[in-house]
């Protein structure tokens, strides 16, 4: 993209319609050495647009929330014109970098390679362009300008931070991994406990016929009773018209404590269902721990821009679930959803709610009335240290 100064083209012109009704040797001349001047101008600004190349060595890069970032980028003069004045703007999205990045002046040289480096510390979780650079050059006597955008294909990643929970304070009535319980429903007939003799009223399913046939006398096999616990995490990303930046905040700090939970979860042998709603529906179920980087990578994904309230994706949801499931609700609102967890809750899930506010010492008196119906509820506020919220324990 290419503009012309006015004050040049007015000059121009004038000397053109001089000549045309003037005439004359002297004025002829100043109107070619005008016009000269223009296209040696243009053809150099020329010249360095097809000659500016943008050097990019990686295409992609990873980081988490709140690591400190340097992105370089190398300007190339492959042209024979020296390149006087060259304006870059490289500007990053607010909810990456928090802030505008400054502009840059650069004077290249023929052959000549300079490198900008953007620095900024990673706000927010995210996947995001980082490969659009515009510039802006002149050539030496500023009659024309020349705009040049470079849109490479260079990524940053930017994953939530993932808190390692020592204990996550979650009453689950199944317990971590495949542990005994006493509930017929989890009887698992692959596995023998030990042999006894029929009683009046045994099932024939677990009459022990190699057994019975040796010894000429009835015997059934005494079965393991497990059950493979069952984590079902909701993640709450309806649009509920926050400030930006408190927005941001909140959200970043629900999708951390979605993976911290979640890593704590999968590495402690438990299923894991997650549910969201932003853009779209999102599932995704796994027990083990290798398939962690999924979840993250989704997550990451993920923005509160959501058209279904948490109740109403719950109820959802919620028929798909077993009867003793556990569900954790990650919500930055509980003032309309609070009365549908109630009712749920009478169907015999249990239920664990996260709540993300600005300030955990603020109080809420629907949160004292999940409390009284017993409901766990964590209250995470922005500053708050998840380790010690959802467990009470960290690690180092």
């Amino acid at each position: 993209m290419v503009k012309m100064n006015k004050k040049a083209l007015v000059l121009v012109l004038l000397l053109f319609t001089a000549a045309l009704f003037v005439g004359g040797k002297f004025v002829y001349g100043l109107f070619f050495i005008g016009l000269f001047l223009v296209l040696t101008s243009y053809l150099a600004g020329r010249s360095i647009f097809e000659n500016l190349v943008n050097l990019t060595w990686e295409v992609s890069f990873k980081a988490v929330t709140g690591d400190r970032i340097s992105l370089k980028t190398d300007f190339y003069n492959a042209g024979f014109v020296p390149v006087p004045y060259l304006k870059v703007n490289a500007s990053l999205p607010k909810r990456l970098a928090g802030e505008e990045q400054k502009q840059r002046i650069y004077s290249i040289m023929p052959e000549m390679i300079v490198t900008m480096s953007r620095d900024f510390l990673c706000r927010h979780k995210g996947v995001y362009k980082v490969g659009i650079i515009e510039t802006e050059f002149e050539d030496i006597l500023g009659i024309f300008k020349w705009k040049k955008i470079f849109n490479d294909e260079r990524f940053l990643i930017v994953y939530p931070k993932v808190y390692l929970l020592k204990h996550l304070d979650v009453p689950l009535r199944q317990q971590f991994g495949t542990v005994a319980v006493k509930h017929n429903a989890y009887e698992d007939f692959a596995s023998t406990k030990d042999i006894r003799k029929y009683v009046l009223g045994d099932s024939f399913k677990k009459m022990h016929w190699k057994v019975t046939a040796h010894r000429g006398d009835f015997f059934v096999r005494n079965v393991e009773i497990n059950a493979s616990a069952d984590l079902n995490v909701f993640l709450d990303l309806y649009d509920y018209g926050l400030d930006e930046e408190i927005a941001f905040d909140i959200e970043e700090k629900g999708a951390e404590c979605a993976v911290s939970i979640i890593r704590y979860a999968l590495s402690h042998s438990m299923s894991v269902n997650f549910t969201a709603k932003g853009d779209e529906l999102v599932n995704l179920s796994a027990k083990r721990a290798d398939r962690f980087n999924q979840f993250l990578d989704v997550i990451s994904l993920l923005s509160s821009k959501g058209d279904m309230p948490i109740a109403d994706l719950i109820r959802k949801e919620v028929r798909k679930l077993a009867w003793d499931a556990t569900v954790v609700v990650i919500t930055p609102c509980i003032d309309k959803a609070a009365s549908a967890f109630l009712s749920l809750k009478t169907s015999g899930i249990e239920f664990v709610v996260v709540y993300l506010c600005k300030d955990s010492g603020v109080s809420n008196e629907n949160i004292e009335m999940l409390r009284n119906n017993d409901f766990k509820v964590f209250v995470v506020g922005l500053e708050d240290d998840i380790r010690q919220v959802l467990g009470g324990h960290y690690e180092k």
